[in-house]
């Protein structure tokens, strides 16, 4: 690997109270001079940290330090805040120091922790496993990823800073929850990942799951659970996440939202008790009735300041919530009308006259379209063995005769 020393003999640092070991009654300071040197991949936002105390040898410490964009000045990196432990090594003379001397002040004004001057937070802090720094490197630069790439293609970015839990077991997660919340629960919440207020949990089984990590920043960034319409946030997380995994925004076309309205009673959406599927295809509905995906945004940016749902909704769209809701109505149960007159009894019948899922995707048809079959794995389709015909008659069948021959 390449490198180039980008920085040498930047800083000088200012001990205090470190040594107030010498004397069991006094604050000693010390200034001590200390060389640094950055080395900086040509091909990765990385660098490698080394550090010589003055008359001693340099030593090159072994970690790495992750770099990003820093907001506002594309043309500049920035890392998170880095601890260097490192042996001091001074002349004290006790009698001669003064019986107390004030805190040296710092040389560079501070920022809020994690915070840029935009406001906008960096990343993350990474707890767990610190012995692994490879690890939490990997998980932080996961989720770097997935912040840039919503903030440059989506608009969207969370706010304040996040604290990222890891562990090698599922036990020491627990460990993480009871140090982040002063409990311990009898059970993960999720085998996968979970959060709470501004912590994010990764399992040992999906700490290296990239789409378990993007979805639960996005879900963080929206805020699902924290809004007052609990629907606007699932309606918003669905889709950004859907456009985030596909590169295309959802449609009310997509069978999932077809199978939410032919499976549950469209008022359940009224009523609040509707499936998430059916939260998101009202969304849809809203947005493709009355409007744009940017409508449906400032609606939501509203309802996340607090702005009452029924004025937000109205403000943004022109209609009131109540009539949403009835125009919705109507169209699923249209909708269901039509899908139960184009339903079909069997796979069997239903392989005469659609296509199934590729095999790639696991093959079968949607449970709306063959509402008899039982849908085993609970994913919204049925007969995944329906993978390779389009057709019953282009299905071959051999018979084999007593005598062998076929």
């Amino acid at each position: 690997m390449q490198h180039a020393v980008i920085a040498g003999l930047v800083a000088i640092i200012a001990i205090g109270g470190a040594l107030g070991a010498f004397a069991a009654t006094r604050t000693v300071e010390k200034t001590v001079e200390l060389e640094m040197k950055f080395w900086v991949g040509t091909r990765a936002s990385t660098a490698y940290v080394s550090t010589r105390q003055e008359g001693e040898e340099w030593v090159t410490h072994d970690f790495l330090v992750d770099l990003e964009p820093y907001p506002g000045v594309p043309t500049l990196l920035v890392s998170e805040p880095v601890t260097l432990r490192l042996p001091v090594r001074v002349e004290v003379e006790p009698e001669r120091l003064p019986p107390l001397l004030d805190p040296m002040p710092a040389a560079i004004p501070q920022l809020t922790p994690g915070e840029a001057p935009s406001g906008r937070a960096s990343c993350c802090t990474v707890r767990g496993m610190p012995e692994q720094r490879s690890a939490q490197s990997a998980i932080s630069r996961e989720l770097r990823r997935v912040i840039t790439y919503a903030r440059t293609n989506l608009g969207l970015t969370h706010e304040g800073r996040i604290t990222v839990n890891i562990a090698y077991q599922d036990s020491g997660l627990l460990v993480r929850y009871e140090e982040a919340f002063g409990e311990r629960p009898q059970s993960l919440p999720d085998t996968c990942s979970f959060q709470r207020g501004t912590h994010l949990f990764f399992t040992p089984a999906c700490r290296t799951n990239t789409e378990a990590i993007a979805h639960e920043w996005f879900e963080y960034a929206v805020q699902t659970p924290y809004l007052a319409a609990r629907w606007v946030g699932v309606g918003t997380l669905d889709y950004y996440w859907t456009l985030y995994r596909t590169g295309e925004p959802p449609t009310l076309r997509q069978d999932r939202y077809r199978s939410a309205v032919f499976h549950q009673p469209a008022v359940a959406f009224r009523e609040g008790r509707g499936h998430e599927d059916l939260m998101a295809a009202a969304a849809l509905y809203a947005v493709e009735s009355y409007g744009t995906w940017g409508d449906w945004v400032g609606f939501y940016e509203a309802v996340r300041e607090g702005a009452e749902p029924h004025a937000a909704f109205e403000e943004a769209f022109g209609v009131s919530l109540a009539r949403f809701y009835t125009d919705f109505e109507e169209w699923a149960a249209w909708q269901r009308t039509i899908m139960l007159a184009t339903a079909y009894k069997s796979c069997e019948e239903a392989s005469r006259f659609l296509r199934p899922r590729r095999a790639a995707e696991g093959g079968g048809f949607a449970d709306y379209h063959v509402p008899l079959e039982y849908d085993d794995d609970g994913d919204g389709y049925v007969c995944e063995e329906y993978r390779l015909f389009h057709r019953e008659e282009d299905l071959t069948c051999v018979v084999v005769g007593e005598g062998g021959g076929e």
